[in-house]
């Protein structure tokens, strides 16, 4: 490191390019980024996964293992209603996407108290 370099993530060096750096090109990849993995998706996907699953035993499982329950299939009915579940879970996190904070949020730093978001 010569006398004139700064450390990595020192504020005042070229690699801090901090909120005014950042292109709406490079926000708006990083909003999809963080769409694709929202906990809602993730959430929806395994209840819908799961709910396939418990539906196959219910319609194909055998005679004895459906009736088990006072003649109840629960194996179908509780899957209808992960499916349900899963695919509520889904239409919310594709209806209502996750947004990045606008940058005058962002100065304000951790630890303040935000407005909640307008539903």
């Amino acid at each position: 490191m010569g006398s004139g370099d700064k450390p990595f993530g020192v504020p005042g060096t070229e690699a801090d390019d901090g909120p005014e750096g950042i292109s709406e090109e490079e926000e708006a990849k990083a909003a999809s980024a963080a769409n694709k993995f929202d906990i809602r998706r993730l959430i929806g996907a395994l209840f819908c996964l799961y709910a396939v699953i418990l539906i196959a035993l219910g319609l194909f499982g055998s005679h004895e293992i459906k009736n088990k329950a006072a003649g109840i299939n629960v194996d179908l009915w509780t899957g209808l209603g992960m499916l349900v579940f899963g695919v509520l879970m889904i239409f919310w996190a594709l209806s209502r996407p996750t947004v990045p904070e606008s940058p005058d949020r962002r100065e304000q730093g951790p630890g303040q108290i935000r407005d909640a978001p307008a539903t």
